[in-house]
């Protein structure tokens, strides 16, 4: 690799390195020989890189460390993250005798990464884990932390735990790969970053943007792995969401209402970032209303999101919706947050950028308000 960084993860008393740059995948079987020695290894993978990134790993692993190397593939919708998907997996690791030195990777985002790392965390009580993910957003957000889960009927990642990779790679080759849409999608992630935690860094992504948006090599690098460290800095001693991870979900809470409020047939019609996006100006409202603070706030944050090319608020037409049928669907699911209290719900809202903090006072017919500024006809 040319340019790239390298961070030293320690979560739980769980440390392992995660490499960022251009080519980190080709450095697995020499960072896999030094954790193991145990030469089964399984790739669960998005079937969209069976052929291609899953069968280079494969190769690799197999003439360069000498592994037992098979590919297990499946597609990589939400609808896919079940108890069924993961059965066959667990019995294809009975079936090959995979032990806890053997090794699970997880190819894919965020849906393949929360699965095979759910299947790592239980089968013998937890095996050896790498992620390798596939999308910007999973390289910022869900493959560092060791949330892990599936999903149980009606409940979205209703089993799960917590548990952490032995290695985790971050392949610029993968970025370039991605469509201008899901690029910008993971960016929301990690804007919501700098807003909650360094208005440096904030500054720094405005001050970027044209090299970021072009995908500038060293750019990438270097957001990628400040955001990592945004987020591990808010995990470590908090890796189940008691306090200081909390303000991790700055956005999410409106924004899930409104990602499963406006799908179809089960399938999105917003991508997580969009979503968060659109929640994080509605919770710029709340706040500016919450605290009687001055626009500036909701306007600059606005103002970086839309110029990333990514949505502050929804129209329902567009989307097929009546408004006010949409409103009320929202405002239902939001309700639902387990999060509530009563007659409030608990947000995280930013009174200036570089800081959050948690509330449980929020109103909910401001909430509901908030909702009706960022979904219009």
């Amino acid at each position: 690799m040319s340019y790239y960084k390298q961070l030293e993860v320690d979560l739980d008393g769980t440390p392992y390195d995660l490499q960022i740059g251009r080519g980190a995948i080709k450095n697995l079987p020499g960072l896999l020989t030094e954790k193991t020695s145990n030469p089964n290894v399984l790739i669960v993978c998005d079937s969209f890189f069976e052929h291609s990134v899953a069968q280079k790993i494969k190769d690799s692993l197999t003439y360069e460390g000498g592994y037992h190397v098979w590919i297990h593939s499946l597609n990589a919708g939400k609808g896919n993250k079940n108890i069924n998907a993961a059965l066959k997996i667990f019995a294809f690791l009975e079936e090959n005798n995979f032990a806890r030195d053997s090794t699970l990777i997880a190819l894919g985002g965020g849906v393949i990464g929360d699965m095979a790392g759910f299947i790592a965390s239980t089968w013998l009580r937890g095996m050896h884990l790498i992620h390798i993910p596939t999308t910007l957003l999973a390289m910022v957000d869900s493959s560092v932390g060791g949330k892990t889960a599936i999903n149980f009927r009606k409940t979205i990642n209703g089993i799960g735990s917590y548990y952490h990779p032995i290695i985790n790679l971050v392949d610029l080759d993968l970025v370039d790969s991605l469509s201008e849409r899901d690029y910008l999608s993971g960016l929301a992630e990690v804007i919501k970053c700098s807003i909650i935690a360094d208005d440096s860094f904030f500054s720094l992504l405005m001050r970027d943007r044209e090299l970021i948006l072009q995908r500038d090599e060293e750019k990438v690098i270097d957001f990628i792995a400040r955001t990592i460290e945004i987020k591990i800095d808010h995990v470590k001693g908090d890796v189940k969401e008691g306090g200081k991870r909390l303000l991790l979900n700055y956005g999410h809470t409106l924004g899930h209402s409104i990602e499963i409020s406006t799908e179809k047939n089960g399938e999105e019609q917003l991508r997580h970032g969009e979503g968060v996006a659109v929640g994080i100006a509605a919770a710029a409202y709340i706040s500016e209303k919450h605290f009687g603070l001055q626009p500036d706030l909701r306007l600059i944050i606005e103002e970086i999101f839309k110029s990333y090319g990514l949505p502050v608020n929804i129209g329902s037409n567009a989307l097929g919706f009546n408004r006010d049928r949409l409103l009320d669907t929202c405002r239902t699911n939001v309700h639902k947050d387990k999060k509530r209290l009563g007659n409030k719900l608990r947000l995280i809202l930013a009174t200036k950028l570089g800081e959050a903090s948690v509330h449980n006072d929020v109103d909910i017919d401001l909430v509901n308000a908030a909702f009706e500024r960022v979904v219009y006809e």
